[in-house]
């Protein structure tokens, strides 16, 4: 850090921090696992907090064996990704974590009265990412174990890998590069045909929570657990300006459409609106009772919205920084939450079946999409705000109607959850990151699956079934 030149103070404050990590990462922590249906006690492990979060699948299994089952781990009603450490995931030292176990297995049987069992296939690690270039021709994933690759939209090959563990990723406005964080709390640049790392935005004292380009691309704003978010010429990686004035870990950092704010969301419980030709602080939005994790302005950057673990969506009149609705969210646990286009409606996915519209001016739900069969993770508007896209820990992706909240296209072909899902800018297609390692490009008129992104080349939907000589029947898996 001396000799990227990071600042005296900035220089002393990473000292500082990586001297509390050092004795952190000394101690353990007793954490207990229970079914999160039953409350039945599992096991209970000591870990240390800079453990992943699959290290307690490796406790739950020596108690259980191999039940075929996939693990997933709940806390304060969130689901929490394999690849964050114990730290990240929030879980203190005599935390109780919950256990949610999803069939693994399927069964065959036939007309000669033969039966069979038959476990999946090798896959690839979670995929956590998909997302498509402004120009539609591209499309970066990034999965659980940090490996993020571009695609070539049209033929479905990579293009090239990041260097690097990365954790977050999007593109620039102008598609040349992206922007992300990296497993080791870093924010960097990166060429997104090569893969090779342009810059590293040194200035934090703290890991790096999110990285995000300007509407123009001229400029990357950055959250870190430090308590501060940064502004950045994108160009240059210089720091340009240090929003200053959180007491806790940013969470999140988004640009205003015009660029020329941006909002913070953190664990203090308050999220903050800046300028950004000058870092001042605009408005302070207090109300949630627990930190926040997203934060957005409408299209007309006249509102706001923010999501916090205390299970609610707020929405803010950013002029005067005065809340003026607080939506409900389906058992305390915001998923997502986006304006529509117009910025006359937010869109919210939360933990249950069903996804939800409301409107800006009344508060009032307007629109309940139903019909998915397990918990809606992420929900997306299309660019012209007439289809809303959801997907869901049932494997589905699903596409709506947003005036009449009818399903117009199911679909089919992920094998396990689907984590997240976005239409194209030019609204033709749907892309969908999943747990089954794959991520995939949907047509949106017609919901056939274009691509299936997986390993180092595309393949085919894994949809389809066989058929054998004697009559008996299996699904193949991918």
């Amino acid at each position: 850090a001396e000799v990227a030149g990071l600042e005296a103070e900035a220089l002393e404050t990473l000292r500082c921090k990586l001297e509390e990590l050092e004795e952190e990462v000394q101690k353990e922590l007793c954490v207990t696992v229970a079914h999160a249906m039953s409350g039945t006690v599992i096991c209970t492990t000591r870990l240390r907090p800079t453990d992943r979060v699959a290290s307690l699948r490796d406790a739950v299994l020596q108690e259980l064996g191999d039940t075929g089952v996939a693990l997933r781990f709940i806390l304060q009603s969130q689901i929490l990704d394999h690849y964050l450490t114990l730290s990240e995931a929030g879980i203190a030292d005599g935390e109780v974590v919950g256990l949610i176990q999803t069939p693994l297995r399927c069964c065959t049987t036939s007309f000669d009265e033969s039966f069979a069992s038959m476990a999946p296939a090798e896959r690839g690690d979670p995929v956590l990412v998909a997302t498509l270039s402004p120009d539609c021709r591209t499309v970066l994933t990034v999965s659980s174990h940090g490996a993020a690759k571009t695609w070539d939209v049209e033929s479905g090959t990579q293009l090239c890998e990041l260097s690097g563990q990365v954790a977050t990723g999007e593109f620039s406005g102008h598609c040349g590069l992206v922007v992300g964080t990296t497993d080791d709390g870093a924010a960097r640049v990166w060429c997104a045909t090569t893969g090779v790392c342009l810059r590293t935005l040194f200035g934090h004292g703290d890991d790096v929570k999110r990285a995000a380009f300007s509407p123009d691309g001229q400029l990357i704003v950055t959250a870190s657990s430090d308590s501060t978010a940064c502004l950045w010429d994108s160009a240059s990686g210089q720091r340009t300006r240090a929003l200053v004035g959180h007491s806790d870990a940013v969470k999140f950092a988004a640009f205003s459409n015009s660029g020329n704010f941006v909002i913070t969301a953190s664990s203090d419980t308050t999220a903050r609106t800046w300028a950004v030709h000058s870092g001042d602080c605009l408005q302070i939005l207090k109300g949630h009772r627990k930190g926040l994790n997203l934060a957005a302005f409408s299209p007309d950057e006249q509102r706001a919205l923010t999501g916090s673990l205390d299970g609610t969506v707020r929405l803010w009149d950013v002029t005067d920084g005065e809340c003026t609705w607080v939506l409900p969210v389906d058992n305390n646990v915001v998923n997502s939450a986006m304006f529509s286009p117009n910025g006359r409606a937010v869109l919210i996915a939360s933990a249950s079946q069903s996804v939800r519209l409301f409107s800006v001016d009344t508060g009032q739900c307007t629109t309940t999409f139903a019909g998915h069969e397990d918990w809606a993770r992420a929900a997306a508007f299309s660019p012209d705000g007439d289809l809303v896209a959801t997907a869901s820990y049932d494997g589905t992706v699903r596409v709506w109607s947003a005036m009449s909240g009818a399903c117009v296209r199911i679909m089919s072909g992920h094998s396990d959850w689907v984590r997240a899902v976005a239409f194209s800018s030019d609204g033709s297609l749907v892309s969908s990151a999943s747990y089954d390692g794959t991520a995939r490009l949907w047509c949106a008129l017609t919901g056939e699956c274009l691509q299936t992104l997986m390993g180092q080349s595309a393949e085919k939907a894994a949809s389809s079934s066989s058929s054998s000589g004697d009559g008996s029947f299996a699904s193949e898996l991918e």
